[in-house]
């Protein structure tokens, strides 16, 4: 009989060594599968194989428990879709092993190390992966029948896909790697959330609070319709974040220019074309960021940037579409430049 593993030990652990992903960590589903080795994902979901786990050491299992919560915090599962498993699941192991071993993780005898991985992107590896391996590697297999390594939740939507399943490339190029950048700052996507709300019958004269699930927004994602920006561009890119996350999650988009015109909830592709894209005066980034419910696990703000920056803080991410340079009061920039900039397409994380 295999022994049962603590995995609530495991993330007590992870959570004194990332403080700062404490809510995250608690609530990432962690299931196990005894066909895998010895870890994997869907990009929602840690699987672990239980007999492996019993036999290794409580490094190792932090280790492994570790490896696939930064899979899942770096969006890898969605980032891949399209490429060679095979090789795509070398880079993203190469990089995470790296960034875990500089952060004082030992490193099983298995953990793959790649010395072309420093300093490079799991996209990056890959293409030297497949540069260099590519003859000698297998297409991208299919799951045999039962197994849980590649579909380890059969029927269920896979993050990344979007709504009916088409393909979704953005013709912008600085468009396409700013919203690329962006999969990498997305917090992972949760269906649900818990909290009290009050009671519908009454106890003894008292009416009780009870403890429910509640629908999670993944994204609330305010448009800046006061640009010289045309709304195939704006729908392109809330397409392109709709496709970072499951297929079921819900997305919030509103746009602003001196005011704020509420949010619209985005859930398939007909809701993108429905989006009314209002707005042609002014900017007000005050009004903008006023907007945010709070309750979204992602508050993103797409702007050309012209606009005066709030003094009020907002740690959202701002994707800036231009060459305007913004220094928020706290958050993460993107630029994504249009085709038309001369300078190289840049991505810029300012976290202040």
């Amino acid at each position: 009989m295999t022994p049962r593993i603590d995995i609530d030990a495991l993330r007590t652990a992870l959570c004194e060594r990332f403080p700062q992903w404490t809510g995250w960590i608690t609530r990432v589903p962690v299931e196990d599968a005894p066909t895998l080795w010895p870890s994997d994902n869907d990009g929602r979901t840690i699987f672990y194989n239980p007999r492996l786990f019993a036999y290794a050491t409580d490094e190792a299992r932090a280790f492994y428990l570790a490896q696939q919560l930064l899979h899942l915090r770096f969006s890898h599962a969605a980032r891949g879709l399209g490429r060679n498993r095979a090789a795509w699941k070398r880079a993203t192991d190469a990089v995470v092993n790296r960034l875990l071993q500089e952060d004082g993780f030992p490193l099983p005898m298995d953990a793959l190390l790649i010395p072309a991985s420093e300093g490079k992107s799991a996209e990056e590896l890959y293409e030297v992966l497949v540069a260099t391996m590519e003859p000698n590697l297998p297409p991208a297999p299919e799951p045999e029948s039962g197994e849980r390594v590649s579909d380890p939740n059969p029927g269920k939507s896979k993050a990344g896909k979007t709504s009916d399943g088409g393909s979704r490339g953005i013709d912008d190029p600085g468009l396409a790697q700013a919203v690329q950048g962006l999969s990498q700052l997305l917090e992972p996507s949760f269906q649900l959330d818990f909290d009290w709300f009050p009671g519908n019958t009454v106890r003894d004269g008292v009416l009780p609070w009870q403890f429910r699930a509640v629908p999670v927004a993944h994204a609330e994602i305010l448009l800046d319709t006061s640009a010289s920006v045309d709304t195939d561009l704006l729908r392109a890119f809330v397409r392109a974040v709709k496709a970072l996350f499951a297929e079921d999650a819900v997305i919030r988009v509103g746009c602003f220019d001196t005011k704020f015109y509420g949010f619209h909830e985005v859930r398939t592709e007909h809701d993108i074309d429905a989006l009314d894209l209002r707005g042609a005066g002014g900017t007000n980034f005050t009004a903008a960021i006023s907007a945010f419910t709070g309750d979204a696990e992602n508050q993103i703000i797409f702007t050309d940037g012209y606009a005066e920056m709030p003094e009020q803080r907002c740690d959202c991410i701002w994707v800036v579409y231009g060459t305007n340079p913004i220094h928020p009061n706290g958050g993460r920039v993107l630029y994504a430049k249009p085709p038309e900039a001369k300078d190289k397409v840049e991505i810029n994380f300012l976290i202040t």
